[in-house]
């Protein structure tokens, strides 16, 4: 016997759970690397050859039929080199960075479109269906900026490379940070229970240093006298040149004491392309019973 009108409509309520994985590619929008050209604002300063891994673990609870909230567990490991880009400036800078980031967040998800769970419909069915959701919500991210030294990561935080901690100035920042994550997903069905998609995020953040650079160069025998060798290095290995079109070196001072390092009014952020697979918990027995 077919089912009734109410059946139908509260069917989603069998499937409220689901738990899922994540796993694809992690870019950085921030001072370091960013396309061959002066830095600029958001996805135009984009370099696709700094991209890296990332991973994520999820629970996801329906509320209504097309609304849910999702718990998140992300890691992320983000990377700029100067040294990618020709832009002769950013080249001479030489800086460098990776960082570990991990994430854990909360989102309100919407469902634009939502396919029927627990039903598999027949191949020649004329009604394709999918979900299509977009989401945002908030988060804490603790990352730690390394560098390479001597072929060694190196923890940058400590190392006070723009002079944190030194006479006047301020304490060293933190390595958490507040979260805003917003995006928008796609996936299909199979199996009856189990959904393989697409997600792409945004992840706003309100720190500037997940890859240690914000301000202006700090006077660099202080920091060699007060962190070290390696802090000083790593604070300022610039090249001391530029190349013109023909690659000729042109000897330039642009690292020096209260110059620019970096843009303080753009924070950083980072950007994920994921896969995705999904299960449904529960429901399996009841919809058994109740199907047609």
């Amino acid at each position: 016997m077919a089912q009734s009108y109410d059946q139908r409509r509260s069917r989603w309520t069998l499937y409220r759970h689901q738990v899922g994985v994540s796993i694809g590619v992690s870019a950085f929008l921030g001072d370091l690397g960013g396309a061959d050209a002066i830095g600029s604002d958001g996805l135009r300063d984009l370099n696709f050859n700094q991209n890296r891994i990332t991973a994520n673990l999820e629970y996801r609870y329906f509320i209504k039929r097309n609304l849910s909230v999702r718990g998140s567990f992300l890691f992320a490991f983000l990377s700029g080199d100067d040294a990618s880009t020709t832009e002769p400036f950013r080249r001479n800078r030489n800086l460098h960075f990776r960082a570990p980031v991990y994430e854990v967040s909360g989102m309100v998800e919407f469902f634009i479109m939502r396919e029927e769970p627990g039903r598999l419909r027949p191949f020649n069915s004329k009604r394709f269906e999918l979900d299509l959701y977009v989401f945002a919500g908030f988060g804490v991210a603790y990352f730690n900026p390394q560098a390479k030294y001597e072929g060694t990561w190196t923890n940058l935080q400590p190392l006070g490379t723009e002079g944190q901690g030194i006479e006047l100035q301020p304490d060293n920042y933190s390595r958490f940070t507040p979260v805003i994550p917003i995006g928008i997903g796609l996936a299909k069905k199979f199996k009856g229970y189990w959904s393989a998609g697409i997600e792409f995020s945004y992840r706003k953040t309100f720190t500037d240093y997940i890859d240690d650079v914000s301000t202006v160069y700090f006077n660099n025998d202080k920091i060699r006298s007060h962190y070290g060798d390696v802090a000083a290095y790593l604070a300022d290995p610039s090249l001391g040149y530029i190349e013109d079109e023909n690659g000729n070196k042109i000897p330039v001072n642009s690292t020096g004491e209260g110059m620019q390092r970096g843009d303080p009014n753009d924070k950083d952020s980072y950007l994920t392309a994921v896969i995705t697979i999904h299960y449904y918990l529960g429901g399996r027995k009841k919809v058994n019973r109740s199907r047609l």
